[in-house]
């Protein structure tokens, strides 16, 4: 059977023709096929209903696949609903595509995985996404994560921030933050603390981009801290908000002049990202100062 004796075999009352000719329509993944199979979704068959959401998620998925970047947005949005709306396993059928070979295919599952976000297995397989090896897919999967996680999630969230993988837990931060909404800064309050220089300094950073913004003290405990990684890190998290405080002001100024490279220069992006007179006086003081030693 061709393609355009499938298409018209389509409308056969024999159940088994039409199902056959869903099995070449599903190879020519054109997505205007949809049109003619999502009705058979409906049919009191039961092999016939499952043929038809196998046609149809067949070829969607291999339209993400292939064409993600192609499609627009609000399209893209369309095919996963229609997905998730006529496959109660799509997001079981999807994971397998995550231990696949090839690696393209696992990236663009993640990000097909973002589009099925209503769907309440996705934050646990996502979830588990981020500590991969792959930095490109601990990356996707911290966007998605973004998407599907929030204030109702202490649990998920809880168990990713105790996990021994500070890229995790680092990451996790980040995925909170993107989502933008301040009920969460009750969760991401309780690791203030963390001993991770990278974590501590992602979460005043999210803190203060979800509305908490009274961390100058916090900032200048890390700034004070013995270890040159936290000082970097409180030196990034200024040079990211531009939070404007005397004494870190002062601080970055000090350590403008520091031996160790890393802290100097993330005092340096400090300064350059308050921007305020009393920042450019240290900038043109003490960087010509320390050129000239």
């Amino acid at each position: 059977m061709n393609l355009a004796m499938a298409r018209e075999s389509l409308e056969s009352s024999d159940s088994a023709t039409v199902i056959a000719a869903l099995t070449v329509i599903s190879k020519s993944g054109q997505l205007n096929e949809l049109q003619s199979i999502l009705p058979l979704v409906k049919s009191a068959g039961a092999d016939l209903k499952k043929a038809a959401i196998n046609a149809a998620c067949k070829i969607i998925r291999d339209n993400l696949v292939t064409r993600y970047n192609e499609l627009e947005s609000g399209v893209r949005e369309k095919l996963g609903t229609i997905m998730a709306s006529i496959s109660p396993t799509i997001v079981d059928e999807l994971s397998r595509d995550l231990y696949s070979e090839d690696e393209a295919l696992r990236l663009r599952t993640v990000q097909i995985m973002g589009l099925l976000k209503k769907n309440p297995r996705v934050k646990d397989v996502v979830a588990g996404l981020v500590p991969h090896r792959d930095e490109r897919i601990r990356a996707t999967a911290v966007s998605v994560l973004g998407k599907v996680v929030g204030p109702q999630d202490t649990n998920l969230i809880l168990q990713l921030m105790s996990d021994k993988d500070k890229r995790v837990r680092a990451n996790t931060i980040e995925a909170l933050e993107s989502l933008g909404n301040p009920r969460l800064t009750s969760v991401i309050m309780r690791f203030k603390k963390d001993p991770s220089n990278r974590i501590r300094g992602n979460v005043l950073k999210a803190l203060f981009n979800l509305g908490h913004t009274d961390i100058d003290n916090d900032l200048l405990d890390m700034i004070k801290n013995t270890d040159n990684f936290m000082k970097a890190s409180a030196f990034w998290v200024v040079s990211q908000i531009g939070i404007r405080n005397r004494e870190i002001a002062d601080s970055a100024g000090f350590y403008l002049l520091s031996d160790n490279e890393m802290v100097a220069n993330n005092a340096h992006k400090a300064l350059t990202g308050v921007n305020d007179p009393r920042a450019q006086g240290y900038l043109n003081y003490l960087s010509d100062l320390k050129t000239a030693s």
